[in-house]
């Protein structure tokens, strides 16, 4: 067997493993760095028995990944706790997203997972209060010029990143899922009558929304050196969820239409299908895409994910997925923005930002050759 697939096709099958040459296995471990699955990888090997298939002089990536995400995982816990316990003094009940969600419902999918930010999501009227009690307890936001502060406060979904100054960890404060001038328009406050909690009482967002919120972030970002984990993230969560009630698709499908995540729900799908074969019933699909644009855009624009995200390392960095990397990263800006903000903010990010960091520089250079 020889694959430039290799990574997928353990990931779709695992037994596959079983068939890799030493030229599979070179792919598959090279594969799994560059989408930082390696940990994942090892859960799964470990799962199905297949440890003793992987050469022993090759085993170590994946074992010492793991006990990099063991160790992450009880930074995680023991941050979440911190959090919950800063916002009680102000009666906020964080509600937790993404990867500590993942950790605090037990998804399979947190399995291995590295992550660097802590997201959470609270009323909006309690941004202020949340920020402040925050800010009381150690953590701290890096200063901003007033253009990023205005992105920030006027047009996002969330606050500044704030950073714990004794843990180092940075938390993301969400009043929203997504951006509040995205033209995919998302009223916060039905996402409240499907909060969950486990056993300690620490909240996180049902299935359903787990699966929407990871595409959304997944399509709407602009950035995609996680996109292959999102993406397979979302794999894990909806056939967990297919395991457990059989009609999760339709329930899917329903919440979509109730957020107004249609367009979302479908390349989430459409992916699923294109990279790991995922069994989606036709007329599911028909009656999804018949609510989206043009048939012809949609079906470019998902060329272009499979091509930007897809583990291959001999595709990653070629000019063509540099050139549809940027067209994407500006159709996802297109969709977070409107014209008349947009085109101003690109304008600042390109040529001001620079200039005041290279001024900034030049004046702190000057400072220390005259000391």
């Amino acid at each position: 067997m020889k694959s430039k697939n290799a990574l997928i096709d353990f990931l779709i099958n695992p037994d596959c493993l079983k068939e890799f040459s030493l030229d599979d296995f070179d792919t598959f471990i090279k594969q799994s760095y560059s989408t930082g699955l390696v940990a994942r990888v090892f859960h799964i090997l470990t799962t199905n028995n297949l440890c003793s298939h992987v050469p022993k002089n090759l085993q170590w990536h994946f074992s010492s990944a793991h006990k990099v995400f063991l160790a992450h995982k009880f930074d995680v816990k023991n941050e979440v706790a911190r959090i919950v316990a800063a916002l009680k003094y102000v009666k906020v009940e964080p509600v937790f997203l993404k990867g500590t969600a993942y950790i605090l419902a037990n998804d399979s999918c947190h399995q291995g997972r590295l992550f660097a930010d802590i997201d959470i999501f609270v009323d909006k009227k309690d941004i202020t209060s949340t920020e402040e009690i925050l800010r009381w307890n150690g953590w701290v936001a890096n200063k901003l010029d007033e253009h990023d502060e205005k992105y920030y406060r006027d047009w996002m979904h969330e606050i500044p990143p704030m950073v714990n100054s004794k843990t180092n960890m940075t938390i993301d404060v969400h009043h929203n899922l997504i951006p509040l001038v995205s033209r995919i328009k998302l009223d916060s406050a039905k996402l409240k009558d499907r909060i969950e909690s486990n056993k300690n009482d620490v909240k996180y967002l049902a299935p359903e929304d787990r699966v929407l919120h990871s595409a959304a972030h997944l399509l709407l970002d602009g950035e995609f050196e996680h996109g292959f984990r999102d993406v397979h993230d979302l794999y894990l969560l909806i056939s967990e969820s297919l395991l457990i009630n059989k009609d999760f698709l339709e329930l899917l499908r329903e919440r979509a239409e109730q957020l107004g995540f249609e367009l979302i729900l479908y390349y989430c799908l459409m992916l699923q299908q294109r990279i790991f074969t995922l069994v989606i019933p036709d007329n599911y699909i028909v009656s999804l895409a018949a609510k989206i644009g043009s048939p012809v855009i949609t079906s470019i624009v998902l060329d272009m994910f499979v091509t930007v995200i897809h583990p291959d390392t001999a595709l990653k960095n070629s000019g063509k997925q540099r050139i549809y990397a940027q067209m994407l990263f500006i159709r996802s800006h297109w969709l977070k923005m409107p014209m008349y903000i947009l085109i101003p903010h690109l304008f600042h990010k390109a040529f001001i930002t620079p200039y005041i960091e290279w001024k900034k520089n030049k004046d702190l250079l000057s400072k220390i050759v005259k000391d």
